[in-house]
């Protein structure tokens, strides 16, 4: 099956719906679209709505995707994923434990794909405060 990336532009925002099957022949599709995402982006949405299948190598492809899209400060999120995916992010997040050696909560591997909007904004937040020295709250004062 065939594998696409679908693009549009809404000021700031980029929407992604990727379609068919993600996997180690089509996985290179997801650095063509990282090249169109320029400078100007805030946020990039994914529909997964049409992704009905992704292998672990798809999975690895697309988590790198999503964490170089974020290291670069751009919220990222995905949202409307198909069971295949679903379970597969869940089978490979219970293969790790939820803390580490201390006891300390751990992120889920796959937790970059499962932010919603709400969660991707105030972490964008909470980072931008950070740098620049200042606190959420006392910006809100």
């Amino acid at each position: 099956m065939d594998f696409r990336v679908s693009m549009r532009r809404y000021g700031p925002t980029i929407h992604l719906t990727p379609a068919g099957e993600l996997d180690i022949d089509t996985r290179s599709a997801l650095d063509q679209a990282q090249t169109a995402i320029d400078n100007g982006v805030a946020v990039v949405a994914c529909d997964m709505r049409l992704l009905r299948f992704i292998d672990v190598t798809g999975l690895r492809g697309l988590l790198g995707f999503a964490r170089r899209i974020d290291g670069r400060g751009i919220a990222f999120f995905a949202y409307n994923w198909q069971p295949q995916p679903r379970r597969l992010l869940d089978l490979i997040d219970a293969l790790y434990p939820p803390t580490d050696m201390n006891g300390k909560p751990r992120c889920a591997p796959t937790g970059i794909l499962r932010r919603g909007l709400p969660d991707a904004a105030a972490f964008r937040r909470t980072a931008g405060a950070m740098a620049s020295g200042t606190s959420a709250s006392s910006r809100s004062r």
